[in-house]
């Protein structure tokens, strides 16, 4: 049986798993340490849960700037390769989606990048918009 839930420190391996599907690598100590500065800033990770079993992950955030109302921003979001095509994806952004209308925010939005083309026809699928590209500039400081 599927149930979409909060997810916890005993996920941590199946979130190790799902992230680097996504092209992150990681450990479990350092996702557990990533996990608490999350929660210590009131970030939110799902997952989606089918027997037992880890098969995808949502992690977002609330989103302010002077130039607009606030909103949800989607920091994340996977479902194991295996898994595609069964509407998990879209339940977690459901997820998204619900919180937000429940915490008063105006939108929910994601980052894509351009390289992920399924992941951008899905987003289309489940109704964003494609408001505009940028190029992500990150400068290193450690």
């Amino acid at each position: 049986m599927e149930c979409i839930r909060k997810a916890t420190k005993n996920d941590s391996k199946a979130l190790v798993e799902l992230s680097e599907q996504l092209g992150y690598e990681t450990n479990e100590e350092l996702l557990l340490v990533r996990f608490e500065l999350l929660k210590e800033r009131e970030q939110e990770v799902y997952v989606a849960d089918i027997d037992n079993t880890v098969v995808g992950y949502i992690s977002f955030e609330k989103y302010y700037t002077l130039y607009m109302e606030p909103g949800l921003n989607i920091t994340a979001l996977v479902v194991d390769k295996d898994n595609y095509k069964k509407g998990i994806g879209k339940k977690l952004v459901q997820t998204a989606e619900k919180y937000a209308q429940e915490h008063g925010l105006y939108y929910v939005r994601a980052n894509s990048s351009c390289e992920r083309i399924e992941a951008h026809k899905f987003y289309r699928k489940t109704g964003f918009n494609n408001e505009k590209n940028y190029i992500k500039f990150i400068k290193k400081i450690k």
